[in-house]
């Protein structure tokens, strides 16, 4: 039984749309503050081409990541704070688990990896998607920085904002906890709008298993966990597959 006061359907819902346009200046803000350090002049023209280069540059990726951590996660606890009678360690499920709790959705997440493998080929696409192939990095550090962005700091935002914040607000309504693992695990799909379709199939599907793992153990520290360990799995791939480690 929560004891913690939860935004409904529409509260949770129009919150979720400033959150996702907090997901969006969050990524530019800090772009705008690089620029300002390194001397460049603000413009549009040139936050235009530094958001482009975001794509292909390992360090600029990393900064705009870093720097959304920053604004969106405090922004998000924020929200949730704003109903009146909220406890946050509740409302997002701030709760530690067994070891024994960590080897069984580890091997879960083994499982998804290898499914995740099979679905892509079945597809007929690439393991790594191809914005991925064209990062570069220039220099050691931009590695690093991508490696720590990617597999800690990426996953602390969506599951946060994800399997955090909007999925508890939809599990207490009439959608039920299926419906919200559902709907989110949609709408974090969509979020991965840089992947091809068959890659966002594949997003959701493991949203699915986030969502259910979450809701299973009432831990988001579990589905944050395999989450990191994904995108650490991912990025070491691609480091090897790149010849930069």
């Amino acid at each position: 039984m929560y004891s913690s006061k939860i935004w409904g359907f529409w509260g949770t819902l129009l919150w979720g749309v400033v959150i996702g346009i907090l997901l969006f200046v969050g990524q530019i803000v800090p772009l705008i503050i690089y620029m300002i350090v390194v001397g460049e002049s603000i413009s549009f023209e040139n936050l235009i081409l530094f958001s482009q280069k975001v794509e292909t540059d390992a360090f600029l990726l990393s900064v705009s990541v870093i720097g959304s951590a920053l604004i969106v996660v405090p922004l998000v606890f924020g929200i949730a704070k704003l109903k009146r009678g909220s406890i946050l360690r509740e409302y997002f499920d701030l709760r530690g688990y067994s070891w024994r709790t960590f080897w069984r959705w580890m091997g879960v997440l083994l499982l998804l990896l290898i499914f995740e493998g099979f679905a892509l080929e079945a597809m007929g696409v690439e393991q790594t998607p191809n914005f991925m192939l064209n990062i570069e990095y220039p220099n050691r550090l931009s590695i690093y920085l991508l490696l720590f962005s990617v597999m800690f700091i990426a996953p602390l935002i969506e599951e946060v904002v994800f399997r955090g914040f909007l999925l508890k607000g939809f599990s207490k309504t009439f959608m039920g906890a299926e419906g919200a693992v559902a709907l989110t695990s949609l709408l974090w799909a969509i979020m991965h709008l840089q992947y091809e379709f068959a890659y966002m199939a594949v997003i959701f599907m493991v949203g699915l298993v986030f969502g259910y793992a979450r809701v299973k153990t009432g831990s988001l520290f579990v589905p944050m966990t395999m989450h990191m360990v994904m995108n650490g799995v991912a990025s070491l791939g691609l480091f090897f597959e790149k010849g930069v480690v």
